[in-house]
């Protein structure tokens, strides 16, 4: 007990509120690098190393950086801002590989208010996405839980938001046009940059490649008129929880259900579009989203440290026997 105590008293003191580290980090300069995520484990608990690294800020300095691997015969990942990613697939297969972060490619291209269209670079976070898009009184109209995905990223791997109306909820639906910095043979130059307008018939197998048909560079979005949400969340008991999930997103236009099979609940959110004039300016401060004291985050680490040591001793007195 005394020592549970003292541990606790510790972990307090390193209780703390700060950003993720950034994901590629190098020993000199741009060699010698590892890649880690906004976890800060990887599901294999090994670290992910890699040769070098390279942080271009313009499509010129993105095709050299492909340009260069392609040259070498090397293997090339890349790497966004917070690296939100699971499992290794930003890592480039061992300590001979590059890391392209796109964290430096961030900005808006262009914006054309006509045609409701907007370009911005891979490396962009939804955040400044949608805040860049409001200013011009535009609006992104599906979009993941969590902010803090770049739009490469968050398209390479077919992240969305809740909606069975019109395109559906995927964020993917909405590109209409994409550049993409590929390998080329000598000739080209070892890299070529590649547009995908809205009639090419590779551009949806590009919107979620998961990385493997080049780098993304840019990224066009359809985007509607500014609106708001109106959310209500109401919990009921889950008795009817398959027939209304049968029916609930045709009801809500972003309706959503989250549910707790412990308690017997279903969380059923009533959520709609509303006109922009319409009073109110509410937040959805997400618990899963928000930050987390360093001391809760150890002692999860250690719980869990613990656990895989018993159950790895099980497995091993078993096989003795």
């Amino acid at each position: 007990m005394v020592l549970t105590v003292l541990l606790l008293v510790l972990l307090a003191g390193l209780a703390g509120s700060s950003p993720p580290p950034e994901p590629v980090v190098c020993a000199r300069g741009t060699s010698d690098c590892t890649v880690s995520n906004a976890f800060g484990s990887f599901l294999d608990r090994t670290v992910c190393r890699a040769a070098s690294a390279t942080f271009p800020r313009t499509e010129k300095e993105l095709v050299a950086a492909v340009a260069a691997a392609a040259a070498a015969k090397g293997k090339m990942k890349v790497a966004t801002k917070h690296s939100h990613s699971f499992p290794k697939l930003a890592c480039p297969g061992g300590s001979d590989g590059t890391i392209i972060s796109t964290e430096r490619l961030n900005r808006v291209v262009s914006v054309d208010l006509a045609k409701r269209l907007m370009t911005v670079e891979s490396g962009m976070v939804l955040r400044d996405l949608i805040q860049a898009a409001s200013a011009k009184g535009l609006a992104l109209p599906h979009s993941p839980y969590w902010s803090g995905l770049t739009i490469g990223g968050l398209l390479a791997t077919g992240a969305h938001g809740s909606s069975l109306w019109g395109k559906g909820g995927a964020v993917h639906e909405y590109v209409v046009g994409m550049r993409i910095v590929t390998p080329a043979p000598a000739s080209q130059g070892f890299a070529v940059v590649r547009e995908l307008c809205a009639d090419h018939p590779d551009l949806n197998a590009a919107k979620v490649s998961l990385g493997v048909l080049g780098v993304v560079s840019q990224v066009t979005l359809a985007l509607q008129p500014m609106f708001k949400r109106s959310v209500t969340f109401v919990t009921r008991d889950d008795s009817d929880m398959a027939e209304k999930a049968a029916r609930w997103g045709d009801l809500h236009e972003f309706g959503d259900m989250a549910w707790l099979p412990q308690l017997r609940k279903v969380i059923y959110r009533e959520d709609d579009r509303v006109a922009i004039k319409t009073v109110g300016h509410g937040l959805n401060d997400h618990l899963g989203f928000r930050s987390n004291p360093t001391a809760s985050l150890i002692r999860g680490r250690v719980t869990m440290e613990l656990l895989e040591k018993n159950i790895n001793a099980i497995a091993r007195c078993k096989a003795a026997n």
